[in-house]
């Protein structure tokens, strides 16, 4: 069998006395003499730049040393012991800096606004990424040779899914015999540290990488502030539906039955009261007579509490075991101010109350050709039974702006009885 030796530019096999290469043409070195051929050869099978024990550390010395060196080769253990370094150091720099990194924009354009402490930690944090990832990549370029493969194989990358595990079987293949072709440039008069134009790139990746982090950074903060506003605005709406369905359940209820109800519970406020008894009544009072205004009430509700509760705090502090439920309506026919939620209510049995402070917010300030209503709640300090009041006489007061110090119509105190029956 004939000797041979490998091409130095397609790598192919070709006779040992060949002068250039019968697949690509490329011109050959001398042809040796054969105790120098045999000791290439043998020497051919020897891993390049292989140290006699290799580690993490000496394949992270040896990964920085070569940060920009495409040439030369890298072994299957030095390659994927760099791998773990590199791994190991992005996690670590992630944690430590990457995640205040992507918290929030070092600095925002329109209006300018920069943040100097947060930009010299994106630029840190950039910089040191930018180098890991410039390492891996011409890391993969020399494992690639040692394969006997180009680092053209490295497009593979672009293929969805199938490119990255085609170039991780590449990867994990043996040196060839016929790697040491890419060694014929491997000569660098200065390391890459005394060299502008890799300063230079660097510089230009890292600004890159910082601007697509501040990007992030800033669409992120903006969707979780968006976020924020609506989860506001839906609970605030919720709430809203949530009393109105309340509302509206307990109305229907109060309609529908005229001593006790499937309901055992009211809401005042946050606190949930337990009811014992409860009878609802229909009323038709209505008021027109001032500032083309008309207010309504057209329900009434009174409530026997299961057991005793508490309202108010301090000298305030009073028990109670009653509640009698108003619903008011008012239309607006210019612009006015009501307070019915301040109204005084008194009762048949002697008892004489203001509003609770939880009944619904729907008066004040009413622009012209506006509707409101809501529910008062007026707590009884003692109720033996539901059947006990039969009527109860309701005062509130109102007024609307006016320059005419004659219009002795500008306020208005309401004051009505209504017959429970």
């Amino acid at each position: 069998m004939s000797e041979t030796k490998y091409c130095i530019n397609c790598g192919k096999a070709i006779p040992t006395n060949a002068t250039f290469c019968p697949f690509c043409g490329a011109t050959q070195d001398k042809v040796a003499s054969t105790e120098d051929q045999n000791t290439i050869t043998s020497e051919q099978h020897n891993t390049p730049n292989q140290p006699e024990h290799v580690n993490m550390w000496t394949a992270l010395k040896l990964g920085m040393r070569q940060t920009f060196t495409w040439s030369q080769r890298i072994t299957r253990p030095q390659y994927w012991w760099l791998y773990l370094d590199l791994v190991l150091i992005s996690l670590v720099l992630t944690i430590v800096l990457g995640i205040r990194a992507y918290s929030y924009p070092a600095f925002i354009l329109s209006p300018l606004h920069v943040n100097v402490l947060q930009t010299v930690l994106l630029l840190i944090f950039s910089a040191l990424m930018v180098w890991t990832s410039v390492m891996q990549f011409t890391a993969s370029a020399r494992r690639l040779h040692d394969s006997n493969r180009s680092a053209h194989y490295l497009w593979f990358y672009l293929l969805p899914l199938v490119g990255p595990i085609l170039i991780i079987v590449f990867l994990c293949q043996r040196s060839e015999p016929a790697e040491k072709r890419f060694d014929r440039l491997a000569s660098q008069p200065k390391p890459w540290t005394h060299k502008w134009w890799t300063w230079c790139l660097l510089v230009l990746l890292t600004l890159g990488y910082a601007a697509l982090i501040n990007i992030t950074a800033r669409d992120t903060a903006m969707d979780a502030a968006l976020t924020t506003t609506s989860k506001s605005a839906t609970t605030n709406s919720d709430d809203s539906y949530s009393d109105s369905d309340s509302e509206e359940s307990s109305d229907s209820t109060d309609y529908d039955s005229d001593s006790e109800s499937d309901s055992d519970s009211i809401t005042i406020g946050d606190d949930d009261i337990d009811i014992a008894d409860q009878k609802a009544y229909s009323t038709s009072f209505t008021d027109s007579s001032w500032a083309k205004s008309t207010f309504k009430i057209d329900k009434v509700t009174v409530y026997k509490t299961d057991g005793t509760y508490t309202s108010g705090s301090g000298n305030d502090k009073k028990d109670f075991n009653g509640v009698v439920k108003v619903h008011m309506s008012i239309h607006a026919g210019q612009d006015i101010s009501a307070y019915p939620t301040q109204a005084k209510l008194s009762t048949n049995d002697g008892q004489q109350v203001e509003a609770d402070m939880d009944s619904d917010d729907f008066d004040g300030d009413l622009n012209s050709g506006t509707d409101s209503d809501g529910n008062l709640y007026f707590v009884l300090s003692k109720l033996s039974s539901v059947k006990d009041i039969t009527s109860i006489r309701l005062k509130w007061d109102a007024s609307y702006d006016t320059d005419d110090y004659d219009d002795d119509n500008a306020y208005k105190t309401f004051d009505t009885t209504l017959n429970l029956n």
